[in-house]
């Protein structure tokens, strides 16, 4: 599959990367090590979560777009407690296509 032309914007969490990662056991300096820092931090419930936004606008092959965050949770030692894939966060530019593209 080619992304020739493809418009890309943050940081693309692989499935190879996602399975390095393990709860309850890797901490945050293991996550910078295989994905680097986080597009953006926040607190919820106690915890740390670090997201990494990731859109691609077209694909030459097959025209898909793609918009996902991948989601890393911290508890208060450092460790992760949780991760997964949500749907992408959209931007805030009038622009229709950097809108999509998360500016």
């Amino acid at each position: 599959m080619s992304d020739f032309g493809a418009m890309k914007t943050g940081t693309q969490i692989s499935a190879a990367q996602m399975a390095s990662v393990i709860d309850k056991k890797s901490t945050q300096a293991d996550v910078i090590a295989a994905v680097g820092q986080p597009n953006r931090k926040t607190e919820a419930g106690g915890n740390t979560v670090w997201y990494y936004d990731f859109t691609q606008i077209g694909q030459a092959i097959i025209g898909k777009n793609i918009s996902e965050t991948t989601a890393f949770e911290f508890n208060k030692k450092g460790v992760v407690v949780t991760h997964y894939k949500t749907g992408g966060q959209g931007g805030t530019s009038s622009n229709p296509l950097l809108k999509a593209a998360g500016q």
